[in-house]
Formats: C-alpha cells, sequence, structure tokens
C-alpha cells in the first residue's frame, strides 16, 4: 500500500523558500534518508553551517549556486549539475546564489562506522550524468550505474521527464525504499493521481509503474537502510 508524504512549506538559511518532503509530522526520518527539500533561492541561499554524521546531495533543475566549505572547495553549481559532501567528522560550508536557483538537496544518513570519516566532496555537470531517452521518457541517472557521484551511503536518484501519456517503470532494489516526489504536472501509480509537489514513499513495493497524462517530471530517490540505532544529524547556525 503507498504511502502518502504530506509537504510542508518552510523558510531556511537566507531567503530561502522550500517544499519539505522530510521530515513530517507522521514520519521524522526513512532510513537512510533524514531530509529532502526541494528548495527555490530567489537570492541568498544557506550561509556557512557546520553538519557531521551524514552525506548532503545538491542537484539544480534551473540556475546555480556557489559552493564554499572547510576543504577550501570553491565552485559554481549549474543547472542539470549536483555535489555530494560527505561531513563525516565535520565539515562548514554553504550554498549560495545571487539569482533563482531551484533544486533538491536530500540528507543521507552514514552508517555508524563512516560518521567520524575524513570529510570529502564531489562535484560534477550535466554532461557527466549519464541520461537516456525515447520518444516519450528521459531518464537521467544523479546517483547510481554510470554516474560519477559515489556517496559512501548505497543509493540511487533520477531525474524523470515523461512527455503527454508515456509509461515509466523502475525495479526498485532488494531492501531499498524511497521517494517519487512529482516536481511538475502529475503521474498516476496504482490508480492514484500524484501532482505537482506531492509525493509518496515507497517501503515494501518492489517496482513501481508511472503513467502520465500529460506530461510530469518526477525526481527518484531510493536506498538501502542502514543498521544505526539513531540517525544523527547536527548543523549549527550561521557562523
Amino acid at each position: 500500500m503507498l504511502k502518502t508524504m504530506k509537504v510542508a512549506d518552510v523558510s531556511e538559511g537566507s531567503a530561502v523558500k522550500m517544499k519539505r518532503l522530510l521530515p513530517s509530522r507522521k514520519q521524522r526520518s526513512a532510513n537512510p534518508f533524514l531530509r529532502i527539500d526541494h528548495f527555490n533561492i530567489r537570492e541568498g541561499g544557506f550561509p556557512n553551517q557546520v553538519h557531521h554524521g551524514f552525506e548532503g546531495l545538491f542537484y539544480l533543475f534551473s540556475g546555480s549556486i556557489h559552493h564554499e566549505d572547510s576543504m577550501a572547495n570553491y565552485f559554481d553549481i549549474d543547472a542539470g549539475g549536483a555535489e555530494i559532501f560527505t561531513a563525516g567528522a565535520g565539515l562548514l560550508h554553504s550554498e549560495m546564489a545571487e539569482s533563482d536557483a531551484r533544486g533538491i538537496r536530500v540528507w543521507i544518513d552514514l552508517p555508524d562506522d563512516k560518521k567520524h570519516m575524513k570529510p570529502k566532496y564531489q562535484r560534477f555537470e550535466v554532461t557527466s550524468f549519464p541520461e537516456t531517452s525515447n520518444n516519450s521518457v528521459s531518464v537521467r541517472t544523479i546517483v547510481g550505474k554510470g554516474s560519477p557521484l559515489c556517496p559512501q551511503a548505497n543509493v540511487e536518484v533520477f531525474d524523470i521527464t515523461l512527455s503527454e501519456k508515456s509509461v515509466y517503470k523502475y525495479m526498485i532494489p532488494e531492501n531499498f525504499n524511497g521517494f517519487l516526489y512529482v516536481v511538475v504536472g502529475s503521474v498516476k501509480v496504482q490508480g492514484k493521481v500524484i501532482g505537482a509537489s506531492e509525493t509518496i514513499y515507497f517501503e515494501s513495493e518492489r517496482s513501481i509503474a508511472m503513467l502520465s497524462t500529460e506530461g510530469a517530471r518526477v525526481f527518484l530517490c531510493f536506498g538501502e537502510p542502514n543498521k544505526n540505532d539513531m540517525p544523527q544529524v547536527q548543523s549549527y547556525d550561521t557562523v
């Protein structure tokens, strides 16, 4: 049975408006995912914060953001590009934008034996990600087979565009769970219509078949739960 997750409108950082998929009132986390946000930065962003014990994925739908961190990384990430920072034992970072930037950020919990590892950072532009397409469906692999991004966690992340009257099927790896989030348009899954800014959570299902009658853009995020007793995320105010 599909589990519908209510998306909340929240504000965070400097003038950042977001739709928060996770955590929600009904579900604080969904191992291994700790937080998933669809952000809209008009001007500003996420000033310096300290994190540890997890890794963060940023994926840009449009615009660009500038990343800086305590490992002396200074990079711009443009539309279609992505970055992953592994906070590990501790990382100071910021993501800022000078104009409109829209995308997804995903916090992924690290297993206990990696929570205190040395921090790492990876970034790649849109042309680095494998993309398959036919006349009706385009699938870009952000994390997974063929992608240059290599997180510590075992996850798969896809940006999927469906044209009118198209169908896409995804086989969920054994023991994985995760989310389907509709960015634009709508899809029908198991007879249920999921519209823009709506999300559903999959826990026991092993496959997804989605139909879009008028076209849609969908973000898929799935991962293998780790065996932590307690998920751990720490962030501090701007420094």
